[in-house]
């Protein structure tokens, strides 16, 4: 990351039980409600098949040790991709209740 004064906010919400249909909904809701408006920085959802949610930040300011920074960057890069996943199956499981 070339700007190591920003933070990333990782918010893992647990979405087992509820409806396909309402999971967007939810989401969105909750997501309004647990980011910080004065947050500077950036915050990415990960819908999971699970009951529980939790927040993880993310401050690159302090990894300045250069396997660190790939180490984290890596990190970054599976994250993204279970996101688009976790996309992908939420889809997927709407399109056939449709």
């Amino acid at each position: 990351m070339e700007n190591n004064e920003t933070k990333i906010l990782v918010i893992y919400v647990g979405v087992a039980g509820i409806r396909m249909e309402d999971i967007q909904d939810f989401v969105r809701k909750l997501t309004a409600k647990i980011t910080p408006s004065t947050f500077q920085g950036e915050v990415i959802i990960i819908p999971t098949q699970s009951v529980d949610t939790r927040i993880e930040c993310i401050n690159p300011k302090y990894i300045t040790d250069a396997e660190l920074v790939k180490e984290h960057t890596d990190l970054m890069e599976k994250l993204q991709e279970k996101l688009q996943y976790q996309l992908k199956v939420i889809k997927a499981e709407k399109d056939e209740q449709s």
